[in-house]
Order: structure tokens, then sequence, then C-alpha cells
């Protein structure tokens, strides 16, 4: 049954490259027959009323019963096969399972070029079997004109794990320390959820998408020259999230659950009913989680003469307890066949408390100790997010035609509440009562609300037009209020630091594109043009006057993407993009964060919007066994934003923002997949770029420049027909910062997957960071000071995950090939 379905799905696939092909008796060009006319329909399950995707839709002769085109149906059912030459035909409609239906016959010509069969209805074989189970394994990687897709379902090293680390195992992507994604080396991404901003990831600390189980993720988008239909937000990209929501007709589902060492738990649940023209869904999950990790720092400064004049050294020991919950439910409606609405809400709660010990020794330069303080850090933060989608789609007859009206409405909350108790040694020995007594708190709330509309228009066989306008609007509100344990008793409010940073964002935006394909080539071209407004607000209540900063521009950002088909699995892609990144949050607000007195860290409401030219090209190329993907890629940022460090002349750092001259990247990157055997595979992926920074802030001088490389490979194998074994590596060369570098780091991680239950149930075992190597290092200078510090966390952390599918489909199983879900419809992937 097996080798059939292969068969099967070869077929479908060649059907759409022989319908690009002159047909006739025998296979003899038809001659003076033009390809003029245009067949659609839809195809229904007789029993389960609803449509049925992957079936195969022939036109046939009625002359000679000769095949002459067809295609296969997408996932709404729905069919269209352009180029039909003219003459009189039928419809054969064949899918495994259901008895064969042939459509009344019907004629092609010049004053009748379009034929709509309406719904063509199959009816379950009398032979077929009560249930069965067809099952195509997907590309892990499917590559279209302007992105790639990550199908994460077959990493066994992310089951039971978060967004992070599913996030570390693909390629281009690099997660440091702190949860910070960045992208072919730069940190300035965009991530969407489902395509669209989100409140779970706009907070300035990356950690929320540690709050987000893996198992929720049904793939990845890394598109690194978006279209003009996507925000142009993120100098090196967007890395698109799009969470699961199944479709399957009847009630089905999964649940999960995840025992780590060391206080590690998750636990999942996601249910979906389909009946008749309404689809609902929900999907829980939550997390408990205990990590430590340990800091250690050594800051030398200098006089204005470069002379050495004394230096501290930082030991930090950190608790960390992290939990959370995620719900997301929603349902979509078939008002009729052309026209549906959906409406999903997503609910998220995280609690984090941090436990820290920081210890500071002052020296001089013959290590004579000038002071000791020792700082108690207790913080709690509390999260809540909740998110509204809705939305209104219409098809037409012809399935390319669509109109889409969204909106989306996010709202988010994060209080943080700090204690910190500071000590002082006397004679080696800790003082008994603290020197300082401080405690704050400190609210945050973010809002972002959009709407949009999407229209898309066919122009001919082979082009599309496509348009729309979307307006975003973002409200975020921080208070910070501070208060001392004076000497008489009294808690007194620190005026000098308590203060109210206020940002708000409009962006207007109007895109067209057209894309075309023509023989072995494809073009797709666009432009976005923008309006946006901006303010930042500080209130301080250290001085009387207020700060406020406005930056208002308009920016058009064009695009440009070619591609040539030269045979299957062979193609050459070419974009060109323009973009921006704007700063947000902590970058601009002003007030320093004072958790660690030594190191402090200041946004800077000036800082600028920095836009990037971005031109890429890439070549993919199969054999039997071999997948090889190959870019060439140059990217250079305008007024480039980068961290800033400068020493205080009491040695206090303070880590801020600035726009510096430019900043240059250009390097090649290569994917390649291996199918060893049938049962061993592997992949990988390297990365190899130049990072050119030119520029300064103020009198110091940000230029540096150096090589770097990332890589990763993945060897999957399968013990047995319900064993599997996988062992993912990767590695992270020296790479440069504007004033350092990032010392090399790399890992192992480790999974084995036993199915049981006859593959509804899966017990696996992972290891992350085997060999527990993953440590972060980065050494930094300026002006009076050099630094380096060394964070090591927990990384080497052992999973064992249990998983269970339950619940039966209402329709007859469909087949499941390397489209992805698209119709085979021939030509190049133009993706949207």
């Amino acid at each position: 049954m097996k080798k059939v379905i292969i068969f099967l799905l070869f077929f479908v696939t060649g059907l759409n490259t022989w319908a690009q092909r002159p047909s006739g008796k025998g296979g003899r060009p038809p001659g003076q027959r033009p390809k003029i006319g245009t067949v659609t329909g839809k195809v229904i399950d007789a029993d389960a009323k609803q449509p049925l995707e992957f079936v195969t839709v022939a036109l046939y002769s009625m002359r000679d019963s000769s095949f002459i085109t067809g295609a296969s149906t997408d996932v709404q059912g729905r069919f269209k096969i352009t180029e039909v030459p003219v003459g009189k035909m039928f419809a054969k409609v064949t899918f495994i399972g259901f008895e064969e239906n042939n459509s009344a016959p019907f004629t092609i010509k010049p004053d009748n070029k379009e034929q709509f069969l309406g719904n063509l209805i199959l009816s379950p074989s009398a032979k077929s079997l009560d249930e069965v189970t067809v099952t195509a394994e997907r590309d892990a990687m499917e590559i279209g004109i302007d992105r790639k897709t990550f199908n994460i379902g077959q990493d066994l090293t992310t089951v039971g794990g978060s967004m992070t680390d599913a996030l570390k195992n693909i390629p281009s992507i690099d997660v440091d320390s702190e949860g910070t994604l960045s992208l072919r080396g730069s940190s300035n991404v965009t991530i969407f959820i489902d395509g669209k901003p989100s409140n779970l990831t706009s907070s300035s600390d990356a950690d929320i998408l540690d709050q987000i189980p893996a198992s929720s993720i049904e793939r990845v988008e890394v598109i690194t020259n978006p279209s003009a239909k996507y925000d142009p937000e993120g100098t090196s990209g967007i890395i698109n999230i799009v969470l699961k929501k199944d479709r399957k007709g009847g009630v089905n589902g999964n649940a999960s659950v995840t025992v780590g060492n060391n206080n590690k738990y998750n636990a999942s649940i996601g249910v979906n009913a389909r009946i008749s023209k309404v689809n609902v869904f929900a999907n829980y999950s939550g997390r408990y989680q205990d990590r430590y990790a340990d800091k250690t720092q050594t800051q030398n400064n200098f006089n204005d003469q470069g002379d050495f004049t004394d230096y501290n050294q930082q030991f930090t020991h950190r608790e960390d307890n992290r939990q959370s919950h995620m719900l997301k439910t929603g349902f979509d409606f078939d008002i009729n066949d052309y026209n549906n609405i959906y409406f999903s809400a997503l609910f998220n709660t995280g609690e984090r408390t941090k436990d820290e010990n920081l210890d500071i020794h002052y020296l001089l330069p013959d290590d004579t100790q000038i002071e000791r303080i020792n700082r108690i850090n207790k913080t709690a933060s509390d999260d809540k997010n909740q998110e509204y989608n809705f939305g209104y789609r219409k098809t037409f007859v012809n399935p390319k035609q669509t109109l889409d009206i969204s909106g989306q409405y996010s709202d988010g909350t994060r209080t943080t509440d700090g204690n910190y108790n500071e000590y002082q040694y006397v004679n080696g020995t800790i003082g008994s009562s603290p020197i300082l007594e401080q405690r704050n708190t400190n609210p945050t709330n973010s809002k972002i609300y959009l709407g949009q509309i999407d229209y898309v228009q066919p122009i001919g066989d082979n082009g599309t037009l496509e348009t729309g306008w979307k307006t975003t609007g973002r409200d975020i509100q921080s208070d910070f209020y501070s208060e001392s344990l004076a000497g008489n008793g009294n808690w007194t409010p620190d005026d000098s630091l308590n203060n109210n940073f206020n940002y708000q964002e409009q962006i207007h935006a109007f895109y067209v594109m057209y894309r075309h394909e023509f023989g072995k080539w494809g073009i797709q071209g666009g432009l976005r043009a923008e309006q946006a407004y901006t303010t930042s607000h500080l209130e301080d209540n250290a001085v009387t006057e207020e700060q406020k900063v406005d930056n208002n521009y308009f920016a058009l950002y064009p695009t440009l993407h070619i591609a040539y088909k030269f045979q299957e699995a062979r193609e050459l892609s070419l974009g060109y993009s323009r973009r921006v990144n704007r700063p947000r949050g902590r970058m601009l607000n002003p007030f320093p964060d004072y958790a660690n007195p030594q190191s402090l860290r200041q946004g800077n409401p000036y800082l600028k919007p920095e836009f990037i030219d971005a031109i890429e090209a890439t070549y993919q190329h199969g054999w039997d066994k071999v997948t090889l993907t190959g870019s060439l890629y140059y990217r250079y940022t305008h007024d480039a934003m980068q961290r800033v460090q400068s020493a205080r002349p009491d040695g206090v750092m303070v880590m801020t923002w600035d726009n510096v001259e430019s900043s240059q990247s250009y390097g090649a990157e290569a994917i390649a997949s291996y199918n060893m055997t049938d049962w061993w595979k592997f992949s990988g992926s390297a990365n190899v770029y130049n990072l050119l920074i030119s520029g300064s802030s103020g009198d110091l001088d940000l230029s540096n420049q150096a090589w770097a490389m990332t890589g990763k490979v993945t060897s999957s194998t399968n013990l047995t027909k319900t064993l599997s074994l996988q062992v993912s590596g990767r590695l992270s060369s020296q790479r440069a910062t504007a004033q350092g570098y990032i010392a090399p780091m790399g890992g192992v991680d480790v999974a084995v997957s036993q199915k049981l239950f006859k593959g509804k149930g899966t017990l696996q075992a992972r290891v992350t960071d085997v060999f527990n190597t993953y440590k972060f290092n980065v050494y930094s200078e300026g002006i009076g000071f050099n630094s380096d510090m060394t964070y090591d966390w927990e990384s080497r952390v052992g999973y064992l995950t249990f998983s269970y599918r339950f619940g039966k489909s209402g329709n007859k199983p469909r087949k499941k090939g390397k489209s992805g879900g698209k119709p085979s419809g021939g030509g190049m992937d133009m993706m949207e």
C-alpha cells in the first residue's frame, strides 16, 4: 500500500507537468486546437458533505477517450484547470477509497471558454476499509520564492520543549543566553504569530517565547526577503510562527505530558471538532520550570591617560522559576462555498520569580580589595495577555481570486515587583544589617490593534494582481515607582528614580503587488507605502520638564523577486527588498534599570529607525537522495542601531542604544539533506558571513569587522518501524559586535522516540546539551574600560514525554504530500 501511495503522489505531481504539454490523439500535438479554456468545480464527500482535498480531476476527450490535462483539488475541494484545448470532453474524478465519478460532457469553444462543473460528488467505495491511514512524510524544509518553511514536527529534540527550543534548531536562527533571537547574525528581526504582530512577542524580554510549548507550533517560516504584502519591520527579516489549528472532520485531538529533571513539567491538550460547515478548536498548555544560572564578569577601568586604575569582579547566582498557561480557541464557519468567517482568541498568563545573589569585589591593580558588596535581588513578574483575531474571507469561481478582511486586538500587561537588600563586608565579614533596602514596582501595559483588507485579482491565466491596506497601532505605558527604607524606619519615595514612560505608534500602509508566470520564469514585484507616527513621552519626577519626542516619517518599500525553474527540483531565485527596524520600549526609555548598580541599562529617546536594502540569490538542486539549497546575500543598513557600553567616572557601566553610520553584512548559506538509506537521514546547514560596522557614538569609535560562521547538523535514524533516534548539533564561531566579540559556543542534543498503541501513542526521551558545553561569553571594550563576561545556565536537561492522539475523523483519510496542502497546479510556487 505504501508503494502504491507513493506512486500515486508522483502520478498526481506528474499530471501538473503533463498538463502543460499539448495533447491529442495518441499524444500527438492537436495542431490548430488552441488552449483557451478554463474548467473549475468542487469535489464533495457524499457522506460527510465535506470538501475533499488532493482529489485527482482529469479531462478526457469524448472522441477517443484520450487524456487531455488535469489537476488536483485544494483544501476547500476546489480545482481549476487552465489552458484547456478546444473540443468536447468530460471530467473523471478519482480518489482512493471512493467510487470513480464522471461529469456530464461539455465543450470548450471560442465563444464558451469557461466551464464551471459545480459540485462533483464522490461516494465511498463499497470495498473500502473501515479506516485506512495513509501517511507520507512532509519535507522538513519547503522553499518558496520569498521564504523557507520548516515543519518542526519531525524534530524529536524539540518534543516537550518550548518555542525557544524549536527555534534553536532552525537554520539561519540563533538564540543567545537571554533568549534573544538573531537571523543570520542580526538581532533586528521581527517575530510574528500566525502572520501578525502579537503582545506575546512585543515584550522587551524575549523570555515570553519560553512560555509557549513547541508542541503548539505547526511550522516556522523564515522570510529573509518578504514581499510588499508583509510589514517591512525587522531589518534581517521575519520569523513567522504558525500555531496549530486542525481542520479534520469529526472530533479528534491530542494530549501530551512532559517531565524534566530538576522540577520541569509541561502538559498540553488540543481538541478539534468539525461538524458540517463549522470547525471549532481549542488548545491548552501549561508549563512549570525551575532553572539556575551563574554569571561571572571582570571589568577593568582606565584613566584618561590609559593607565590601569582599578577593577571589579562580579559573581552572580540566580534561581529562576517560571510557570505559564496558554489557551487558544476559535472557530471558522463556511457560510457557503465562497464565504467564510473566522474568530480566534488567545489567553496567556505567566509568572516568573528570580532570586539572585550578586557579589561584587572592588580591587586595585595589585589585587588589594577596596570594597566588597553583596546584593540580594528578588523579583517577581506577572504576565497577562489576551489576543483576538477575526475576519471574513470570500473566494470566487476562480479560486485564485480572494478578498480578505481581518482585524486584531491584543492587550498585554506585565507587573514586575522587586526587593533589593545590599550588604557591605567589613574586614572580610558580611554585615548583619543591610546598608540599603529598596523595593519597586513596574506595571507595563501594551496594546496592539490592526485592521487590514487584502484583495487578489487574477489577470489572465498566469498573472495575479494583489493590493491591500493595513493600519496598525501600538500603545505602551510603563510606570516605575521605587522607595527606600530611611533611617527612621519609614519607606521614602525615590524621586530621582520614579518615572512614567509612554510610547504611541500608528502606521498606515498601502501596497500593490503583481506576479506572473511565463514558461519557466516567475516574477513578483511590489511597492509598499507607509506613513508612520511615533511619540515617546517621559515624565520624570526628578525634573520639572517633561521629555517628549515625536518622529513622523513617510517611506517607500519596493520588493522584487525573480525565479527560474530549470527542471524538477532545480530552481534559481533572486530577491530584493527594502526594510525598516523601529526602536520601541526599553530601547527608547531613557530611565536606567537599577537591578545591578554596577551595570545599568537605559534607552535613548532620540534613537532613529534603521533602514536596510537586502539582496539575496537562492539556488535549489535536488537529486535522488540529496537536496541542496544555497544562498548568497548582502545587507546594507543605514543609521544602524547598536548597543553602546560606556563607563562613568565612578566605574559604573552604562549600556544604551545609538545610531551609527551604517553596517554591512554579506555571506553564503547552504542547507542540505541526504537520505543515506530508507531509514537514515542527514540534514545540515552552514552560514558564513562578514559583518562590517562603520560609525561612532560621541567620542567612541564603533567600527568593527570580522568573519563568522554558524552550523547545524541533524542525524535521524529509524532503528525499527516504531523506534527512532535523532542527534542534533550546533556550533557558532566567534562573532563580532560593535565593541568586541562573542566567543564560540556549541552543543549536542539527543532524542529517542518509541511509537505505542498502533501509532496513536508516542514515548519520547531527550537530553539537551549532552556534554554541557553551551556557554555564553562576550568581551567588550570602550573608553575607559574593558569587560569579560561569561554566562553559564542550566543547559543540560533530560526530558521524558508521552503523547497520545484520540478521536476519529468524520471524513475519509486524505493523502498528505510534499505540497503541504496546496493544489498541485503546476508552475513555480509564488507563495504569498
